[in-house]
């Protein structure tokens, strides 16, 4: 699954990142698991709720992610970019614990 991070200078992408694989670390898991309400992950209003909720642990999964993204060039991107490339990044979690929990 690819993963793509715009950074944006006004209304133009300045720069994108790009992401195929990645480890997240389990206790990054653990937070994001604290936070998220799975009943609740099909509003929009809800997930948005979430994101800004998980934005102390968010922050540092992006520069997990992405190697290399700054503060400076997180500020620059858009929320409603960044919503369904957390839903991705959290399913992609899922299965990375599914599967390994499944060779055990």
């Amino acid at each position: 699954m690819e993963l793509k991070l715009n950074i944006y200078n006004g209304k133009a992408i300045e720069k994108t990142y790009r992401a195929e694989t990645f480890d997240i670390m389990f206790g990054t898991v653990e937070d994001l698991l604290n936070i998220i309400d799975l009943e609740k992950l099909n509003s929009e209003t809800e997930i948005a709720k979430i994101v800004i909720k998980a934005i102390p642990i968010l922050k540092p999964l992006l520069k997990e992610v992405f190697e290399g993204v700054t503060n400076d060039e997180l500020r620059r991107t858009k929320v409603k970019e960044l919503i369904p490339l957390f839903i991705n990044i959290f399913v992609f979690a899922l299965k990375e614990l599914n599967s390994n929990s499944s060779k055990n």
